[in-house]
């Protein structure tokens, strides 16, 4: 009797353990269960997709549509192409190639194409029979689980041969931004060495988000210079951990160019959300950012269908929590990081190529509509919820340390005013 279950997990196996694969599968809507196929995925290979199924290959073929358009989702995801191997256990089955999918059968002692075999020599042997599957079946999970967990602790600790890999390991978008964050840091955290002010007052000196300094000052620069400050070390060192695997993840899809512009645009958009909530709070950081980069991230796991991979959603959905948890935590602005996700899932529309011309257009002239009654109502609006005359005062001393007297006498006169 075929035992296309055995034979499946005996191919798994296989690929995970000897050529580095990595396993998912797609969930059916109409019953939140896996499908009896799977995918296994190594961007590095010729094969970048393997699809895995107990049906007939007369069912895969009726349906390659369904099937090609599970691997574009996951082509996409990694930001290249490859081919597809689609493997069944049907021994009536027949191998051919097709443009972008080879079709093969396997079940014991079969023959095996050599296009095949040059990329996976031992594919031919790997599958066999026993006397206990369920047992074999436990022992092969095993082995699978530990090699899993192992390759996992080696990951932890990655080592880079050369500087080139090192920062190929990095998205473009990150190191821009991760080398303006420490530079800002640096000089910050140096200046308050040396003159023995709070970093808290340097960073509201040179730019971070204070509605009153905004409007009475009109340093509207604040709302972007405030993104790339960080008055603590532990502040930078989590925006950089959460922005690296976002920024790689965007960048794949949109390029530097379009991620950069998301990350900057929705810097400005959730400090505007702060000024509009008319509260008067400090705000610096880069998390209105990086919250605009997990907007786009979702548009684009949403267009490519990947909210249907397990694997995917649980660890968004992890994401999720731990930056939900965050937003109520003491001196954190929710309203930054609401009004950058807004932002990133409007541009995450914008900017995808799956998104027709009709929902760009859409997208782009509701989200202008929208900049443009909130830049109107900051403009007509410079009132503030609280005043903190004690903190103004020791601004005024700081700036005069500093011997910055001309802009000191400036905010001094420029404040009288405004309250």
């Amino acid at each position: 009797m075929r035992n296309t279950r055995l034979w499946m997990n005996q191919l798994i196996r296989y690929f995970i353990m000897s050529h580095d694969y990595a396993q998912i599968s797609f969930v059916n809507p109409t019953t939140s269960q896996p499908l009896e196929s799977i995918w296994l995925v190594n961007p590095a290979k010729e094969y970048m997709a393997i699809h895995i199924s107990t049906d007939t290959q007369a069912s895969t073929i009726a349906r390659t549509t369904q099937m090609k358009n599970e691997a574009y989702s996951i082509f996409n995801a990694f930001g290249k192409q490859g081919r597809i191997l689609d493997i069944s256990f049907d021994e009536a089955a027949r191998n051919f190639i097709d443009e972008e999918t080879t079709f093969i059968a396997i079940y014991p002692q079969c023959e095996v194409t050599d296009a095949v075999k040059r990329q996976f020599p031992e594919i031919g042997t790997v599958i066999y029979d026993v006397d206990d599957p369920e047992a074999e079946i436990k022992k092969n999970n095993d082995e699978i689980k530990t090699f899993l967990i192992n390759k996992m602790k080696k990951s932890r600790s990655p080592s880079f041969h050369t500087p080139a890999e090192f920062l190929e390991s990095m998205s473009k978008t990150y190191i821009v931004a991760g080398i303006i964050c420490v530079i800002v840091w640096a000089a910050l955290y140096i200046l308050s060495v040396i003159t023995k002010i709070n970093t808290t007052y340097l960073g509201l000196t040179f730019g971070a988000y204070f509605k009153p300094y905004i409007t009475a000052l009109n340093q509207w620069y604040r709302l972007i210079t405030c993104g790339f400050m960080h008055v603590s070390l532990f502040h930078l060192l989590a925006n950089m951990i959460a922005l690296r695997p976002l920024s790689k993840a965007v960048e794949n899809q949109f390029g530097f160019a379009k991620t950069i512009a998301t990350l900057l645009i929705s810097i400005v958009i959730g400090s505007l959300f702060v000024y509009f909530s008319n509260s008067n709070e400090i705000s610096v950081g880069l998390s209105g950012g990086i919250y605009g980069l997990i907007g786009a991230l979702m548009v684009i796991l949403f267009q490519e269908g990947l909210f249907k991979v397990p694997a995917v959603r649980q660890r968004l959905m992890s994401t999720l929590y731990l930056n939900i948890i965050l937003n109520f935590l003491p001196n954190v602005s929710f309203m930054a990081h609401l009004g950058g996700f807004i932002s990133g899932v409007f541009l995450g529309f914008i900017f995808s190529q799956k998104s027709d011309k009709a929902l760009r257009t859409n997208f782009t002239i509701a989200g202008l509509i929208i900049v443009g009654f909130m830049i109107g109502y900051c403009i007509m609006n410079h009132s503030v919820s609280t005043v903190y005359p004690d903190l103004d005062a020791r601004m005024i001393q700081v700036l005069r340390r500093l011997n910055l007297n001309s802009y000191a006498d400036r905010l001094l006169a420029m404040l009288k005013k405004y309250y």
